[in-house]
């Protein structure tokens, strides 16, 4: 189960940022949720998706709690910021680019204000892009780095002490995991444009 707890926070982050109109539009669809009965395509899709939402951002909520409860086991602390400098410098050596991209990241709420008072939504669109593109190389940069044959083994040891003391808080967490993951399959399938026949 290594990496599931850092890959069901990451997915559910992005999927409970989505706004609720998503939520609202989705197509009706045939889904079979575990323990729920089959939805027909024209009854209840919106309310499904909405109940899925709400479902997803609660058991969030609570496992950020039983995370952040977790680390404040001293060594469980030290372990994660051991880690996160290991992903830094890797990331540092891989790309130096990214130490002035950060800082550019850094100013760009300003000038989001300033294009926003004026309304100037071209500029807007242009800062959009242009952080859209520096987020899209920070992550490809550390989805390589965490593939590193020692980051990957240090990022595994972490994530088993970490899903370890969790448990040790919250029994039920490898269930809330596994309902979070089917959770965010069904939203990602709710939400997924269809194509059209």
């Amino acid at each position: 189960m290594a990496g599931s707890i850092r890959r069901a926070f990451a997915l559910a982050a992005v999927i409970t940022a989505l706004p609720l109109t998503a939520a609202a539009q989705a197509r009706p669809m045939t889904v079979e949720a575990p323990g729920a009965r089959v939805m027909k395509p024209e009854a209840g899709a919106r309310e499904s998706v909405i109940n899925w939402y709400g479902e997803l951002q609660s058991i969030s909520t609570h496992l950020q709690r039983v995370h952040d409860r977790a680390l404040q086991d001293r060594s469980l602390a030290q372990a994660r910021d051991q880690l996160m400098q290991a992903v830094q410098r890797a990331m540092d050596a891989a790309d130096p680019e990214l130490a002035r991209l950060a800082v550019r990241v850094e100013r760009m709420p300003a000038e989001v204000a300033a294009a926003r008072q004026r309304g100037d939504t071209d500029r807007l669109a242009v800062l959009e892009r242009e952080l859209a593109q520096i987020q899209a190389r920070f992550m490809r940069v550390r989805s390589a780095v965490l593939r590193q044959p020692e980051i990957a083994r240090q990022a595994r040891a972490y994530e088993e002490r970490l899903q370890q003391r969790m448990i040790a808080i919250e029994p039920l967490t490898e269930n809330l995991l596994a309902r979070s993951g089917d959770l965010q399959r069904l939203l990602q399938s709710a939400l997924s444009p269809q194509p059209e026949e």
